[in-house]
């Protein structure tokens, strides 16, 4: 959470590097959250090196990871309604050029 912070607020980023670190973090959540749910602990080095970890408590991680990934869906919800937007300057070879504003298709 801390870097992620960190990158949020660099200088000189262009909108699209911050839609980048957004999606990037919330690819995280939802791998770490399914990774608790399946009892692997691979990216969670402390809870790994308890002998036995109560299955209730890893839930609960699950559960609070799921409502943060959640948090961030209707905290940048802006963001996924301009994805089409974003994606021309990102990927512009990849972007269908009828489902863009006429202003942008050139």
């Amino acid at each position: 959470m801390n870097s992620f912070n960190v990158k949020m607020q660099g200088k000189n980023q262009f909108i699209d590097d911050i839609w980048a670190h957004l999606k990037a973090f919330k690819l995280k959540l939802n791998l770490f959250a399914g990774q608790l749910a399946k009892n692997d602990l691979s990216h969670f080095s402390r809870l790994n090196s308890i002998p036995s970890v109560n299955e209730e408590k890893l839930k609960n991680y699950e559960d609070g990871l799921k409502k943060l990934h959640f948090e961030f869906e209707l905290r940048f919800q802006d963001f996924s309604a301009i994805q089409t937007e974003l994606d021309i300057f990102t990927m512009p070879f990849n972007v269908n050029c009828a489902a863009v504003r006429s202003d942008l298709q050139l």
